[in-house]
């Protein structure tokens, strides 16, 4: 990890010495993403805003919706429902817009974690169907990060009940 953000926050420098916005925001949002997994939510939500606002002003709607979507992650694991659903929503409408099915299921895989755990089961499971059908039409492996989007969740929507 330490490596990781050695190496991402040299990607920021360098992409900013050369002026280079789009690659600043894809940096800015790894280092989000780093920080989010490391249990930092103040650094990961400021790398996350500064990605967003790049992104956004670069046009890179894709990545602005990828980004979206590990906003919703971060703020789902605050136990913040209704700006996770928020910002899942903005994720979702974005990547339908620029047909990218891969990471649309991907973020339904996240959407229906943060349902689940908000207690709406009916809407996990919606999210879980449509990333199931997104995984089918994109021919994603098990072993993809949509694979194991769609098999987590599914795996919390349905345990394994022990033998009695």
């Amino acid at each position: 990890m330490d490596e990781a953000r050695t190496n991402y926050e040299a990607a920021l420098a360098i992409h900013r010495e050369l002026g280079d916005r789009r690659n600043e925001g894809v940096a800015f949002g790894n280092l989000g993403v780093l920080h989010s997994r490391e249990g930092r939510k103040q650094e990961a939500q400021r790398s996350f805003e500064a990605a967003l606002a790049i992104h956004r002003d670069v046009g890179n709607r894709r990545f602005e919706g990828m980004i979206d979507g590990e906003m919703g992650v971060l703020l789902t694991e605050q136990g913040r429902w209704p700006e996770a659903r928020a910002a899942f929503d903005l994720g979702e409408v974005i990547l339908r817009a620029v047909s990218d099915r891969m990471e649309l299921g991907i973020l339904l895989g996240h959407r229906g974690e943060c349902e689940r755990l908000a207690g709406d089961l009916d809407a996990a499971r919606k999210a879980l169907a449509e990333a199931e059908s997104n995984r089918e039409a994109v021919a994603a492996g098990p072993d993809s990060e949509l694979g194991r989007a769609v098999t987590r969740l599914r795996q919390a929507l349905d345990p394994v009940r022990p033998e009695s």
